[in-house]
């Protein structure tokens, strides 16, 4: 590569980088004034007010947006083709990242636990009454998928539904904020709250480096393809447009796959005290927005700054680790 191409090479990365990061802002913002708006709204009724109200419509809009998760899912074009030729390496690395994080969340849970003991609210012990809500999410997600799959009652739907779902989501979980009147000043004040980012960042990217060891895949590819952090629609759509489609398309199945796992597992994990880190971790950048509820739901009212500073983090480094690994 001459140095004239070189330089318009690095150049086009940047704009790419530098957009990706102006757009993520934005969505940001947005999100942001979902949760204000709800918080606002419960505090002019009043904290005492409309609880019942609040919490079926959290439940219904929550397992309303796992449904069209599935659903989304399932309608991803030619996905059956995509799953036959690249779906082995997407898969292999979803598999390879995600115990990366929980490795690297358990290994933070066994360093912090002590000094943020309280801070966090995770469950204790596992039974059959704590199991059913995640036996009936992941119940709901795969429904969804099949419905899609074999029927044409959904032919109708666009992706763009499930951002308006969301941010009715948001909204109803800034109420029931108010509503607990939930402390958080604790939780902003413990180190898991930067440390949580970097682990997941670390574990992500230990799972990276073993993505070689069994794929074709070059360790600078393999950074690169996970460095979507769940956020498929950024890391497909940059990686392609950096001259590497079909990266681009293994990073997008990777990282689709990564938040469609995040719905299985979250709730699973978060029965376990000892791994309940791992639940925010593995949900990556996703867990500011599409897994905030189920998060919520299944770690309780304080894990929603937790969450929601991680996925910030993790969502405005994405555009630039994408094109630093790439070059």
């Amino acid at each position: 590569m001459n140095s004239g191409n070189y330089e318009r090479c690095l150049s086009n990365r940047s704009v790419s980088a530098s957009v990706a990061s102006m757009q993520t802002i934005w969505y940001l913002m947005q999100l942001g004034l979902s949760l204000t708006a709800g918080a606002l709204v419960a505090g002019f009724v009043g904290k005492q007010r409309w609880h019942r109200f609040t919490a079926i419509s959290l439940d219904t809009v929550l397992y309303s947006l796992l449904f069209l998760m599935g659903v989304n899912t399932a309608q991803i074009p030619h996905i059956e083709q995509q799953i036959v030729q690249i779906g082995y390496d997407a898969i292999v690395s979803t598999i390879l990242v995600i115990v990366g994080c929980l490795i690297s969340s358990v290994f933070l849970g066994m360093i912090v636990r002590k000094r943020t003991s309280g801070s966090v609210h995770v469950r204790q012990g596992v039974s059959w009454e704590r199991l059913k809500t995640p036996l009936l999410m992941i119940g709901i997600v795969i429904l969804g998928g099949v419905v899609a799959l074999s029927t044409s009652l959904f032919s109708w739907f666009s992706s763009s539904i499930i951002t308006i779902v969301l941010y009715v989501l948001l909204f109803f979980v800034g109420m029931q904020m108010v509503q607990h009147e939930v402390n958080l000043r604790p939780l902003f004040t413990s180190p898991v709250m930067w440390l949580l980012p970097a682990s997941t960042v670390i574990g992500t990217y230990l799972g990276a480096l073993a993505i070689p060891l069994v794929t074709s895949y070059s360790v600078r590819e393999a950074l690169t393809l996970v460095s979507g952090f769940g956020w498929y629609s950024l890391s497909g759509v940059l990686i392609s447009g950096l001259g590497d489609p079909q990266l681009g398309s293994v990073s997008f199945l990777s990282n689709l796959f990564r938040e469609s796992a995040s719905f299985i597992l979250i709730p699973l994990f978060a029965t376990f005290s000892r791994i309940s880190f791992s639940a925010v971790s593995i949900a990556g950048a996703t867990s500011m927005d599409v897994t905030l509820p189920l998060l919520k739901k299944s770690l309780g009212d304080t894990a929603v700054p937790l969450a929601i500073t991680h996925g910030v983090i993790i969502s405005l480094i994405s555009p630039f680790l994408i094109p630093l690994w790439y070059g």
